[in-house]
């Protein structure tokens, strides 16, 4: 048969009898056996990491230009996959989802240009998954070296009362995130240091983030792993209260005051605030009104700013997007873990903000939700 011509394969990988399940389409891999995915081209992928890059850049310019650059490359990249992907009633669902809260958001209160910076921040979850799913693992290709590049070039240490933190805790957990789905050689040592810079920043919810991220790659089904596991557990949290003190204290850093403020100011609204909310870029313009917006000046809560913004309606979409995202990955731990990961980051942080860790997150669930539902885990060995 023809290596270029689609075939379908009803045999899983390793077992003689045939799968009783959907054929999946696509070209086979003559070695493995397995559904395998056209590569890109090399000077897609050299084209692919110059964007990145620029994206990447462009931060220092400020993150409006950089998550445009972002976004709008990984939609073209997903537009020119559009022939693969089926339009099935899972996928309709999410759609519709993801227009209710777009028109919403639209439709509703506030400034053109923050209405488009909400709606641009949405989609980089959806967008990611779907480019995960539908290009796989060229997206690694594409987006680590780049990414590697950068972090190497600008990562530095800055000064605070708490001690030295590395910068870019983000942008290394969402590295982090892209290497839980790598499968060269030397991918453990690669994810090591990667974890030890995002320790480094001193950043708790991305440490948390980074662990949940963890679970979906370890094996409970060994003794040896629980064994191993507590041993360095202990370890790491001796390190960690002995040089990293910031990991362990509890302040909040202001944000349950400003967020007792802004739950006063949403149960004193009307009827209709509450329902449909205060329109998008009302948080950042209630904090710019306050002595400590330069230090403060986001609600380091994501689920509460939907909810201020777009009310009572936008959150229910908000937590119903969530659920079936998570619902359509769950025949993958990794990816379920993932995207838990992100949920968690969004309780104490401004993670809707950032992009390229949105997009990071995203790519690695889509890839590793994909595969598994192909009968080809990632691989944790």
């Amino acid at each position: 048969m023809n290596g270029n011509r689609q075939t379908a394969s009803f045999v899983k990988p390793g077992i003689g009898k045939p799968h009783l399940g959907k054929p999946h389409l696509g070209k086979t891999d003559r070695h493995s056996g397995q559904n395998a995915r056209r590569r890109l081209p090399i000077w897609g992928v050299i084209a692919g990491n110059g964007v990145m890059a620029t994206s990447f850049w462009l931060l220092g310019a400020g993150g409006m230009l950089a998550k445009l650059v972002l976004l709008v490359f990984w939609v073209l990249m997903v537009a020119g996959s559009l022939r693969t992907i089926r339009l099935g009633p899972g996928l309709l669902t999410g759609l519709l989802i993801l227009a209710g809260l777009t028109g919403l958001i639209m439709f509703g209160i506030g400034a053109g240009d923050e209405k488009i910076r909400l709606i641009g921040n949405l989609m980089m979850v959806p967008v990611g998954l779907v480019a995960g799913a539908v290009i796989g693992r060229d997206c690694l290709r594409i987006l680590m070296p780049a990414m590697l590049f950068y972090l190497i070039l600008s990562s530095s240490f800055y000064l605070t009362h708490e001690g030295a933190r590395l910068n870019h805790a983000f942008l290394f957990l969402g590295f982090f995130t892209l290497c839980s789905v790598c499968n060269f050689g030397h991918r453990r040592w690669l994810m090591m240091a990667t974890a030890g810079a995002v320790f480094l920043s001193q950043t708790r919810i991305a440490v948390i983030a980074m662990l949940i991220n963890a679970i979906g790659l370890v094996r409970f089904s060994r003794a040896m792993t629980w064994i191993a596991g507590w041993i360095l557990v202990g370890i790491v949290a001796g390190g960690v209260m002995a040089y990293l003190p910031r990991l362990v204290m509890t302040h909040d850093s202001g944000r349950l005051a400003f967020w007792k403020m802004f739950a006063e100011i949403w149960r004193d609204g009307s009827d209709g605030q509450r329902w449909l909310g205060f329109g998008a870029g009302s948080v950042e313009e209630i904090l710019s009104q306050t002595a400590s917006f330069g230090s403060f000046g986001a609600l380091h809560n994501d689920h509460f700013r939907i909810l201020f913004e777009t009310g009572i309606v936008g959150a229910l979409l908000w937590g119903t997007g969530w659920a079936f995202v998570i619902l359509m990955v769950r025949q993958t731990r990794l990816a379920v873990c993932i995207l838990l990961s992100v949920f968690v980051t969004m309780i104490t942080d401004n993670s809707l903000n950032y992009g390229h860790y949105l997009i990071c997150c995203a790519i690695a669930a889509g890839i590793s939700a994909q595969e598994g539902k192909n009968g080809e885990p990632v691989r944790n060995d």
